[in-house]
């Protein structure tokens, strides 16, 4: 379980970095999270973040646009024992014909109300064997996001700019 914190936190940093470029999807954001948690002696708990459809979609589009890991691979154990399959996760995230219309590039958390592909968004794997930290990593993030925002304001630095460039590292 302590192996899933780095991931979640690399995630949290994503979801800051966006707060801070996209001033519309972090007023959106603000607004659910203090429509839910209005009352600050009450605890925050899985009631609060429960109904937050927003915030979800909010979530899902940082999974989508910056997966964490760029791919996946599974072993198989019978008719191809020992073949890798490894999905471009990137390069399905990032799929016009399964994410469109609008542009792919850009964050939009809206595109998530819409009902897509089982198989559209793979940040945790798909299937029976998906990751089984996916439900614990989510409320986690969750948690955390709603915490922030309802205790500060995320604002832009002078030196931050628009667009980030990822690289693939630790790949053989």
């Amino acid at each position: 379980m302590v192996a899933g914190f780095g991931t979640t936190a690399t995630m949290l940093a994503f979801c800051t970095y966006i707060l801070a470029t996209e001033a519309e999807v972090h007023k959106k954001l603000q607004a659910e999270i203090d429509e839910h948690w209005q009352d600050n002696r009450k605890e925050l708990n899985y009631d609060v973040i429960a109904n937050m459809p927003y915030t979800d979609m909010f979530l899902r589009e940082i999974l989508r646009m910056y997966s964490f890991l760029g791919r996946t691979s599974n072993n198989f154990t019978s008719n191809c024992s020992g073949t890798i399959i490894v999905p471009d996760v990137h390069s399905i995230h990032h799929n016009i014909d399964l994410w469109g219309p609008e542009d792919v590039n850009h964050f939009i958390p809206e595109r998530h109300a819409v009902k897509r592909h089982p198989a559209a968004l793979i940040a945790f794997g798909i299937g029976p064997r998906n990751c089984i930290g996916m439900r614990f990593a989510l409320i986690a993030l969750k948690m955390s996001l709603t915490y922030l925002l309802h205790t500060y304001n995320i604002l832009p630095g002078e030196k931050i700019h628009q667009g980030m460039t990822l690289r693939e590292t630790n790949v053989t």
